[in-house]
């Protein structure tokens, strides 16, 4: 199975599918979802949705846009961000008739990264449409996209994947699979990038040390360091950190069936009494505030060695 079978079956597919079918499917579509992955081929799925009404994967125009290579579905941005220069495009192509079928779409990834100037440029567009012309739009933060734009479209959020949805797209180590969905938190796209990552298994343990061994603000610098070695994937090590916290709430909570990284619960059983619950629950703030002031371009080594000794006070503070 792979990524495409997942989002046939899922149930917003299946929504659109009727709609499509039933001839009410908007023009202007708003995919909302944390998951990049799942957006891009959902996007994807949904072109081949309305060039044939089945998305079959069979025919000409499905084999072309699972190929990238159809010549009636665009692709924008054309670089990292949708900038004036994309939108502008879009306007002008979109009343050239199509090439190979008898529609033509837009996917226009990132509006939540696209600059206002860029969106406004497409308000008319997404408005008044022309004929037999769709635009599918994706976005991972509904609130950066601007409310006139958002309010031409068919928001759809897509639900998260399944655990078992995810087991059937990787195959393999299953114990590996689990940890990956786990961490993942239902974003089947993530989960496949941490289960093909070598460094997967070593960013848990280097997590788990950091809730089983830091005792000491002498002891700070070291394990920093072995954070920041992991360079662009440190946040990560703080996001499965965040988990070890959570799940050592619900283990002294005596909510153990609600743990969500099994593989590693004895180990986290064993050091929950070093742990008072208000700690765990102001580390798991820090933590949160973290992940957040890494989205505002705070540097990570700076904000890594205050978080590390701020949870030594409050682990000191709340005994």
């Amino acid at each position: 199975m792979d990524i495409l079978d997942i989002i046939e079956k899922s149930e917003d597919f299946k929504s659109l599918k009727q709609e499509a079918q039933q001839g009410t499917l908007a023009k202007a579509i708003l995919l909302i979802s944390k998951d990049n992955f799942y957006l891009d081929n959902f996007a994807k799925m949904l072109s081949m949705l309305i060039l044939d009404g089945k998305a079959c994967r069979k025919c000409e125009n499905c084999q072309k846009v699972i190929a990238s290579a159809h010549p009636d579905v665009k692709n924008y941005p054309s670089k990292d961000r949708l900038m004036v220069a994309d939108s502008e495009d879009v306007v002008l192509e979109s009343f050239v008739r199509p090439v190979l079928s008898d529609k033509k779409i837009f996917i226009i990834h990132g509006m939540d990264n696209a600059l206002d100037g860029a969106q406004n440029k497409l308000l008319k567009t997404l408005e008044e449409p022309s004929k037999n012309v769709y635009l599918i739009l994706t976005c991972q933060n509904i609130e950066k996209v601007l409310p006139t734009i958002r309010s031409r479209c068919n928001k759809v959020t897509l639900a998260k994947a399944s655990e078992q949805d995810a087991m059937d797209l990787l195959q393999g180590d299953r114990q590996r699979a689990e940890l990956a969905f786990a961490v993942s938190d239902g974003m089947i796209g993530r989960a496949s990038e941490l289960f093909t990552d070598r460094q997967f298994e070593d960013m848990c343990e280097v997590a788990l040390s950091l809730a089983c061994e830091m005792e000491k603000s002498s002891q700070v610098l070291t394990f920093a360091k072995r954070v920041l070695s992991f360079k662009d994937k440190a946040m990560t090590i703080v996001e499965i950190f965040l988990l070890m916290i959570e799940d050592l709430i619900k283990i002294k909570s005596d909510q153990k069936g609600l743990v969500k990284l099994k593989r590693f619960e004895s180990e986290l059983e064993k050091v929950s009494h070093n742990y008072s619950i208000r700690a765990l629950c102001e580390i798991a703030s820090l933590a949160d505030r973290m992940v957040k002031e890494k989205y505002y371009n705070v540097s990570v080594t700076t904000i890594l060695e205050n978080f590390l000794l701020n949870i030594l006070e409050v682990k000191y503070i709340c005994r």
